[in-house]
């Protein structure tokens, strides 16, 4: 990581601090990573992707290796992180707490953990159309700024007539991905659970009867985090 000008000045190269930053502490990062863990009613689940989790900075170590030796003394250093779990990972990666949204797809199902691990809440659901690979994407999210009531939902211009394929109401949206995909209520189904999704599911998002919603919505923070999985 030293170099040595021509005229013999002597100095850290950052970059190639970050470099071995990034090969050597990557083991860190769990945003996007496998994770598997036992879900309280015993069920063990095994997920990847997302983006909630921890993450290093590459460039805070650089500056604090370089800081470091500047000092020209030993000391340790605490790993700065561009973003944190809630929690230090376990054996398998879980890097959350027990109060957590669970949203199953192969059972069509949504539980709500609480502070104490027990469920708060539960509802049968109707996630992503598979015909038309629309699928729910599965990994490790939160609940974001963006959840609010009363929105329009507008898809895309497949069809190429100048307008949405579709707009659709919903009293409740409860987003995990970006704006795009949300726990909603869809007040246009009468049914959920069982393999609706495999036939007539949704564009992506998570649908729920109006009243289940409505509960979660009140019981949603900001910055709970989301499991999506099989």
């Amino acid at each position: 990581w030293v170099t040595i000008s021509n005229d013999l000045n002597v100095s850290l190269d950052t970059n190639a601090a970050a470099a071995w930053a990034s090969e050597s502490m990557g083991r860190l990062n769990t945003v996007g990573a496998e994770r598997t863990y036992t879900r309280p009613d015993g069920k063990q689940v095994t997920v990847s992707g997302g983006s909630y989790g921890w993450k290093v900075s590459e460039s805070g170590v650089a500056d604090a290796l370089a800081a470091a030796v500047e000092a020209k003394a030993p000391q340790a250093i605490e790993v700065p992180f561009d973003q944190s779990g809630q929690v230090i990972p376990d054996d398998g990666g879980r890097d959350w707490g027990q109060r957590y949204i669970d949203i199953d797809l192969s059972e069509q199902y949504v539980r709500m953990y609480g502070d104490d691990g027990s469920v708060i809440w539960e509802s049968p659901c109707v996630s992503g159309d598979v015909a038309q690979g629309y699928q729910t994407p599965t990994g490790v999210n939160q609940v974001n700024g963006n959840k609010g009531r009363d929105q329009t939902l507008r898809g895309l211009d497949y069809d190429e007539d100048g307008e949405p394929d579709y707009e659709s109401h919903v009293a409740y949206w409860i987003p995990f991905v970006g704006n795009l995909i949300a726990l909603h209520d869809a007040d246009w189904r009468s049914n959920f659970g069982g393999t609706i999704n495999q036939y007539n599911g949704s564009h992506g998002c998570v649908n729920l009867p109006v009243d289940k919603a409505a509960q979660l919505y009140d019981l949603a923070q900001i910055g709970d985090v989301v499991v999506v999985h099989y």
